[in-house]
């Protein structure tokens, strides 16, 4: 999987991350680079983050001085800010309440098994079967600080998936993270390790979905069904 978010992913991007300039200034931003952009927003190219932006501003989310100045390192967009409709947009983002194409996979990584059966089982059967792009931390490409990136990745899906076959801190922590925005959480567990150790007592009476090699399809026919519920479609 490449590195490059969704369209409506990186138009929410965009949303937050002049949101973000301005809330901290107080000011519209005077110069912003389209390299900037593109690397803030996960863009496949300059050229695709120049096209966003002048989408975003002809529908009246963003503003910004015209025309922009283009200069031998790129365009440079000039005194951006959100409208009152992107500033809607911006505080509907903070609350959780967009959802992306995608769902988020917290897991543990470095095992062998569970990265095999996440890359060949899993992500493929969600795909396939919902349309929905299923991506964990390893497919984020973008700079900071990976708390701040994570977060966003959670606020911006449409739903979650937690493994808790090796009892990750982390990923009950993402889940619980989830759940507070009012996300979907999915809870798989491989079927030995839940059968005899089940998991921690605030999830072990969720709904979670048993996987393992030996009934794979079993596996993808619950999950999948799980998923339509959750988002109810």
């Amino acid at each position: 999987m490449n590195n490059f978010t969704n369209p409506a992913v990186q138009a929410m991007n965009l949303i937050r991350f002049i949101g973000d300039e301005v809330a901290q200034s107080g000011e519209p931003i005077s110069h912003l680079p389209v390299t900037v952009i593109q690397n803030a927003i996960g863009a496949p190219s300059e050229k695709f983050a120049e096209q966003l932006v002048e989408e975003l501003s002809e529908n009246a989310v963003i503003k910004m001085a015209e025309p922009m100045i283009v200069q031998q390192q790129g365009p440079i967009f000039r005194y951006v800010n959100l409208t009152l409709k992107g500033w809607e947009q911006y505080e509907t983002e903070k609350r959780g309440e967009f959802a992306g194409n995608q769902g988020f996979l917290a897991m543990q990584f470095n095992d062998d098994d569970l990265d095999a059966f996440v890359r060949d089982v899993v992500k493929p059967a969600v795909k396939d079967e919902t349309g929905y792009d299923l991506v964990d931390m390893r497919d984020v490409g973008r700079a900071g600080i990976i708390d701040n990136i994570m977060r966003v990745q959670i606020r911006d899906s449409a739903f979650v998936i937690a493994d808790l076959t090796h009892d990750n801190y982390g990923a009950y922590w993402e889940a619980g993270y989830a759940e507070g925005l009012g996300k979907p959480v999915i809870y798989i567990c491989e079927k030995e390790k839940f059968e005899s150790k089940t998991t921690h007592f605030d999830t072990n009476h969720c709904t979670t979905v048993l996987w393992s090699m030996d009934n794979v399809e079993g596996f993808k026919k619950e999950l999948i069904a799980t998923i339509r519920r959750s988002l109810k479609s």
